[in-house]
């Protein structure tokens, strides 16, 4: 139990760092002076309105998404206050609703390719249909289900975090030079690995006693 809680912890706080990063980078600093964004207009990219909206959205709606995840989660909140946790639900997965749309959307003209894009539309699809099954269980009572696919949708939801790490680690390693061939596999490293990984844990915890 206190295992699980400083695991849940540590998830919480990069959680909570990466979204409070991305409230600063891109509300505060401002969309065009995001390092992403400098990174496709420095490239030649001509970047559209529509595209800077859904960007605008992916990043609003993704970082409810992001924060809440570890609360539902959390066995004081889901036992000891129910209304508060489906009202939480609710807000997650209108985040996730939202982040997954508008990310298919801007997978289309991600950096790196067809590898890249492949990647992001395949990762945002897994995000809405995962969240669709772990409501479709809710609505059922079926209480054990909707608990399993909600960690694994977080697990996707997680790759906000993971991005990030993959790209820190790939930028230490081989800077900005090969930029575009290390970002198309981090659109597979962020969230294979997370989901795989769930999937194994799901997997000998049969009796979802957690």
């Amino acid at each position: 139990m206190i295992l699980k809680r400083i695991r849940l912890g540590v998830v919480t706080l990069l959680a909570v760092g990466i979204a409070g990063y991305s409230v600063v980078q891109y509300g505060f600093i401002g969309l065009d002076k995001a390092g992403m964004v400098v990174q496709k207009i420095t490239s030649g990219e001509v970047l559209s309105d529509m595209w800077r909206i859904m960007l605008s959205i992916h990043i609003a709606t993704s970082i409810f998404a992001l924060i809440l995840g570890p609360f539902l989660l959390m066995d004081k909140i889901r036992h000891k206050n129910k209304l508060l946790h489906k009202q939480m639900g609710y807000v997650y997965t209108a985040g996730v609703t939202g982040g997954g749309m508008s990310g298919l959307y801007l997978a289309y003209y991600a950096t790196g390719g067809w590898i890249a894009q492949t990647g992001f539309s395949l990762m945002a699809i897994t995000w809405l249909v995962t969240v669709f099954f772990a409501v479709k269980a809710a609505t059922e009572k079926k209480i054990v289900q909707h608990r399993r696919w909600t960690i694994v949708n977080y697990s996707v939801t997680f790759a906000a975090v993971t991005l990030r790490v993959w790209l820190g680690l790939f930028m230490v390693v081989f800077g900005t030079t090969h930029y575009d061939v290390y970002y198309a596999y981090t659109a597979w490293l962020s969230w294979v690995p997370n989901i795989l990984f769930i999937l194994a844990y799901l997997q000998r915890k049969k009796s979802f006693d957690y």
